[in-house]
C-alpha cells in the first residue's frame, strides 16, 4: 500500500478499529513509550539546523511587513526568509504565492558557489591561486593575459574586459564554457591585471574554463560533485543560459547561472559557517580557504565598475563575495553574494548568523546591487536592509 495508506482502509479514512474482544482473559498490562532517541551525530559532523519547520518569531514583524509592502507595490508574486543563529533557526517563512522549497534564477549569488567549488581545487592543489594562468593554458604564455592569476579572477581584478565589452557567448550561452574563455582571452587585458575591481562574469568564465581544463571533468559535474552532492543541494542547478534556458552541461554561466531554493543555499551556507564542514563531517573546504575568501582581496586597486548602489558604497570584496562588513585587518564580519534579481544570501559573523532571503524580481522593483541600475524610486524589494533589520531583530 502507498505509505500514507493503511491496507485494508476505506478512501481517505482512518483505520477500520478491531472488534472489541469477547475474552474473559485479563488485558495484558499498557506498554510504554519508547524513549525518544537521540540523533547521532557523526564524528567530527554537527546536527543540522536546515529543516522545513515554518518559524514565525515576531521580533521579525518589522521587516516581514517591509518585505510583504515591497512585493506589494512592484507587484511581485512572493518571497521567503530564513535565519539561522547560535545554530537554531529562528525564522523562516514563505509570503505570498511562495513556499519553502521555491526555487529562483539568484543571477551572482552563483559567484558564491562557484568560488567555493574552485576553492577545492585549490586545496589539493590542483589550482593555485598566485601562479598564472599559463601554468594551466600554455598557449597564453608569452600575453599578458597569462599573466593573471585565479585570485585575481575571483576578485575581479584581472584586468579583463567589463561586461560591455565582453563578447555575447557571456550572455546567450552559445558554444561551451572553453570556447567563450577563449574569446574573452582573445580580447586581451584592458588593464594590468591587478590594478583595478571591475565587477562582472567574465573572469569567472575563465576560472570555471580553467577548472574544467585542469581537471577534465564539466563545470556542471565539478560543482555537482564537490558542493552539491556533499551538501544535499537537490535543488540547486547551473543553467545554460539558452532561451529556453537548458541544463546541458557544455556551458554554464559561472557567475549568474544558478537556481536554488532557500534550504539548499542555507545549507551551503550552514558549511561556510562551521569551517568548512558538512553535516555528516565530509570536509568541502578548508578554513584556510574559507579565510581567504572572506578577506579583502582588492587592497589598493582601482574601484572601477560595479552596480550603482555598490558604487556608492564601495564595499569591499573577497573571493567570489562581498566584504559588506570587515575588520581593521580586513576580514569579512558581515560577507554576501547578492544577485540583480534581487537573491541576497549572508553571514554575519558578528552576531553569529546566516541568512537567505529569497525573492525573483525581474525588473519590477528596486534591487540594491542590480548591475542594469534600475530607478530607484521603484519600490525597495531587496537590499542591504535585510541585513541590517535581521540583526536589528535579534538585538531587541
Amino acid at each position: 500500500a502507498p505509505p500514507d495508506r493503511v491496507a485494508g482502509d476505506g478512501e481517505g479514512g482512518p483505520p477500520t478499529p478491531p472488534p472489541a474482544s469477547t475474552s474473559t482473559a485479563a488485558s495484558p498490562p499498557p506498554t510504554s513509550a519508547p524513549a525518544p532517541t537521540t540523533p547521532t551525530v557523526p564524528a567530527g559532523g554537527y546536527l543540522s539546523a536546515i529543516d522545513a519547520t515554518v518559524v514565525d518569531d515576531p521580533r521579525f514583524d518589522p521587516l516581514e511587513q517591509r518585505i510583504t509592502t515591497a512585493l506589494d507595490d512592484a507587484g511581485l508574486p512572493g518571497a521567503s526568509l530564513l535565519v539561522v543563529q547560535h545554530g537554531e533557526i529562528v525564522e523562516q517563512e514563505a509570503w505570498g504565492e511562495y513556499t519553502l522549497d521555491t526555487r529562483v534564477p539568484i543571477a551572482s549569488g552563483s559567484k558564491w558557489l562557484t568560488a567555493a567549488m574552485i576553492m577545492t581545487l585549490v586545496d589539493e592543489g590542483v589550482l593555485a591561486l598566485d601562479e598564472p594562468i599559463a601554468t594551466y593554458v600554455p598557449q597564453l604564455s608569452g600575453f599578458a593575459v597569462g599573466t593573471i592569476t585565479l585570485r585575481q579572477l575571483m576578485s575581479f581584478t584581472s584586468g579583463l574586459v567589463g561586461d560591455n565589452g565582453a563578447p555575447a557567448c557571456v550572455t546567450t550561452g552559445t558554444g561551451t564554457l572553453q570556447e567563450c574563455a577563449a574569446e574573452i582571452l582573445r580580447l586581451g587585458a584592458v588593464r594590468p591585471p591587478g590594478s583595478a575591481f571591475v565587477y562582472g562574469s567574465q573572469h569567472m568564465h575563465v576560472a570555471g574554463a580553467i577548472a574544467e581544463i585542469v581537471t577534465g571533468r564539466s563545470f556542471f559535474d565539478l560543482f555537482d560533485q564537490r558542493i552539491a552532492q556533499p551538501l544535499g543541494m537537490d535543488h540547486t542547478v547551473f543553467f545554460q543560459l539558452r532561451d529556453p534556458p537548458s541544463t546541458t552541461v557544455d556551458h554554464p554561466m559561472p557567475a549568474g547561472g544558478a537556481a536554488t531554493t532557500l534550504g539548499d543555499y542555507a545549507r551551503f551556507l550552514e558549511m561556510l559557517v562551521h569551517g568548512g564542514v558538512a553535516p555528516d563531517g565530509t570536509r568541502i573546504l578548508s578554513e584556510a580557504a574559507i579565510a581567504e575568501m572572506q578577506t579583502n582581496q582588492i587592497g589598493e586597486a582601482e574601484y572601477a565598475a560595479a552596480a550603482p548602489y555598490r558604487m556608492t558604497v564601495r564595499k569591499p570584496y573577497g573571493l567570489g563575495e562581498w566584504l559588506d562588513g570587515i575588520d581593521t585587518d580586513g576580514r569579512g564580519i558581515v560577507v554576501s553574494s547578492d544577485g540583480k534579481f534581487g537573491f541576497r544570501p549572508w553571514i554575519d559573523h558578528a552576531n553569529d548568523l546566516f541568512g537567505v532571503y529569497l525573492v525573483d524580481d525581474r525588473g519590477s522593483g528596486y534591487v540594491e546591487g542590480d548591475p542594469d541600475g534600475r530607478d530607484a524610486a521603484r519600490p525597495n524589494t531587496s537590499g542591504l536592509w535585510v541585513f541590517e533589520m535581521t540583526a536589528q531583530a535579534l538585538s531587541s
